[in-house]
């Protein structure tokens, strides 16, 4: 790379912040960036075919002062996999677009997410809530979750529930965002030591703040929707309006109270949540977790580039960042001692059922049924173990391969 070099970029998206900022990114990628608006500028210059010298050039003579353009290319080129050629030779080879569901119009999200639906969402709830305030044994319980007499088909019936309905919410998500125009995917992660589903909406960033909400709520609203529909059947069937069986009913409540606890996890929102992103998008700090954990390394490690990237912080998002860390180190203590209490109950149960396991035939169903219980209570954890080491080896390195 030198003075005389020509940088042709990948085809990019653009969305302007404000004045002073403008977030770019690469959609095929998923890779998207916040820069001042003067990196907008050069890249511009670049993509009319100026070579980097004329670029610094016409810079200095706009604003009478130096910047390092080459430098500027090689991180947008090693970092961001922006360049697509450089001097005529492929740096970043073009990639497809990943997505799921892409034969799905983006019509599909508007007709389940127009204003009407909005508004038929919220007269289902509103009755649900008329219904539950007239007879609180609607509410879910915690008895909801024992349905059947076996463990194992209470266990099989709630995880079969529960990832349904997981997938019902993120994939609400993704035709929300898809009617942005925004491409997604569906995949595993991991929030501290919960293992979730999560859509990977990142182009979002490009969409008008102000249209953004439709998309982070999607889910949290298919879910109060589902919750209001088992509320209105349990009704219905009291008033012998409809007949259900009572192991359908059982059912029901079953989803109800699994509806429940992914409605209630989404306020734990020091976490990245649905509510997270609601939250960061209104105080405009989309970065809030990031810089808090830079605020708590600030306050425990004495580094002079930890204080640097701190000190880059703008101060009213330094406010902000003071309260949330509070939010956040209650969240992770109470979350850690649910683990510590849960963990040797866990651990109590296996031990049990593997004892029982050398007094069991073989070839009989209930060593088979055993062994379906332990592997249905190890999958979260081993779906967390797993999405644990995909994050190490991204922070790693290999993060700015993918992307």
């Amino acid at each position: 790379m030198g003075k005389s070099s020509i940088v042709e970029m990948h085809e990019l998206v653009v969305h302007k912040e404000d004045e002073a900022e403008v977030v770019i990114g690469r959609t095929e990628t998923g890779t998207f960036i916040a820069m001042p608006a003067i990196g907008h500028e050069i890249i511009e210059f670049l993509q009319r075919g100026l070579t980097i010298g004329e670029t610094e050039h016409l810079l200095y003579e706009k604003y009478a002062e130096p910047f390092d353009v080459s430098a500027f290319v090689e991180e947008l080129m090693i970092d961001y996999r922006f360049v697509y050629r450089l001097n005529g030779h492929i740096v970043n080879s073009r990639v497809p677009i990943k997505e799921h569901f892409s034969w799905l119009p983006a019509e599909t999200g508007r007709i389940f997410f127009h204003p009407i639906a909005y508004s038929i969402y919220f007269a289902i709830l509103l009755s649900a809530a008329g219904i539950a305030f007239l007879h609180p044994a609607y509410l879910p319980s915690y008895k909801d979750y024992l349905p059947a007499p076996s463990a194992l088909v209470n266990l099989i019936i709630s995880f079969a529930a529960a990832w349904s309905f997981l997938f019902l919410h993120e994939f609400a998500h993704l035709i929300a965002a898809r009617s942005l125009g925004v491409h997604c995917r569906i995949g595993l992660g991991h929030r501290l030591i919960f293992p979730v589903a999560e859509t990977d909406m990142s182009g979002i960033v490009v969409v008008p703040r102000n249209h953004r909400y439709g998309a982070y709520i999607a889910g949290m609203c298919w879910d109060l929707v589902f919750l209001s529909a088992g509320m209105w059947l349990q009704w219905l069937h009291d008033l012998r309006m409809i007949a259900m069986s009572e192991n359908v009913l059982h059912t029901i409540r079953l989803i109800n109270g699994n509806l429940t606890a992914l409605i209630l996890f989404q306020f734990l929102f020091f976490m990245k949540t649905d509510l997270y992103y609601v939250f960061t998008n209104y105080v405009r700090c989309p970065n809030l977790l990031e810089h808090t954990f830079l605020y708590v390394k600030r306050c425990f490690i004495s580094n002079p580039q930890v204080t640097e990237h701190w000190d880059e912080v703008s101060s009213r998002e330094k406010k902000i960042v003071y309260g949330f860390a509070w939010f956040y180190a209650v969240g992770v203590i109470a979350v850690g001692v649910w683990g510590l209490v849960r963990l040797p109950n866990l651990y109590r149960f296996l031990t049990a059922t593997i004892a029982q396991l050398s007094r069991m035939p073989l070839l009989s169903w209930d060593f088979a049924a055993s062994m379906l219980l332990i592997g249905l209570c190890l999958l979260p954890t081993a779906v967390l173990i797993w999405s644990w080491s995909q994050s190490i080896r991204m922070k790693g390195g290999e993060h700015v391969d993918q992307s």
